[in-house]
């Protein structure tokens, strides 16, 4: 499976040639300092590597999106863990087991499941089926790397605005997952059609039961403008340099 990581373009350079480690072992702070990520664990995600790249870049830097293909992670590596904020949100509301004694609270809840990631492992692909997130517990090594996307955010202002807006929940990634896995698409410098990021892009409206006014006119104008704005903004790619591990 194809998974990103985001972070800053120093950072997904070296990973072409160190890999990528858990924060915790290069005593690197959380990009979350009110609930900080796991210290043993590298973040994974199909939708939100350019959202999390902006969090880890400074003013001038270029976003860095790292594609992992976990099929080459030597199994004695790490393990594939469920991301906490999945945990947490999925079991709002549900019986759990008194024996995992879970404290109340959406932040002590998460800081328990942050901490006890391990235990879900059987659960990552649920993570990343329900919000597109997951973790590795361990370092990526650079053989499981297959390719980094470099992007400089003012060089299309659009798509970066579209990046930066997420609300990374259960209910959000059920609506507009593929809208994100899309950016993250054009983000490693894939084609990208304007109905993965609206999928009414290319659909005419049908006009058959109503008079030809002005105002239907005006509607269906206004529909192929949005359609073509879409087409010249996923096709402007003068920021995004993309490098493959290979080459």
């Amino acid at each position: 499976m194809l998974l990103y990581h985001g972070t800053n373009e120093t950072v997904a350079r070296t990973a072409l040639i160190a890999g990528l480690m858990p924060r915790g072992w290069r005593d690197g702070g959380s990009t979350w300092e009110g609930c900080p990520s796991s210290p043993d664990c590298v973040y994974l995600t199909t939708a939100y590597a350019g959202y999390f790249a902006m969090n880890a870049t400074l003013e001038n830097e270029r976003w860095g999106i790292v594609e992992i293909d976990t099929d080459l992670i030597p199994e004695d590596f790490g393990t594939l863990v469920p991301d906490e904020d999945f945990l947490e949100q999925a079991t709002r509301g549900q019986e759990t087991p008194t024996e995992w004694d879970l404290p109340e609270g959406m932040e002590a809840r998460t800081e328990w499941f942050r901490d006890h990631l391990y235990s879900f492992a059987h659960l990552w692909d649920k993570s990343i089926e329900g919000l597109g997130n997951c973790a590795y517990q361990g370092a990526i090594p650079p053989s499981a790397i297959t390719r980094v996307g470099l992007f400089t955010p003012a060089s299309n202002p659009s798509i970066a605005m579209m990046i930066m807006d997420p609300m990374i929940t259960l209910m959000n990634y059920r609506i507009c997952g593929p809208k994100y896995r899309a950016l993250v698409q054009w983000l490693m410098g894939d084609s990208v059609d304007p109905s993965d990021i609206d999928p009414f892009a290319n659909a005419i409206p049908s006009v058959e039961n109503h008079p030809d006014t002005p105002q239907v006119q005006q509607m269906l104008a206004s529909h192929k403008a949005h359609a073509q704005q879409l087409r010249d903004m996923l096709t402007m790619r003068d920021g995004l340099e993309v490098i493959r591990a290979d080459g």
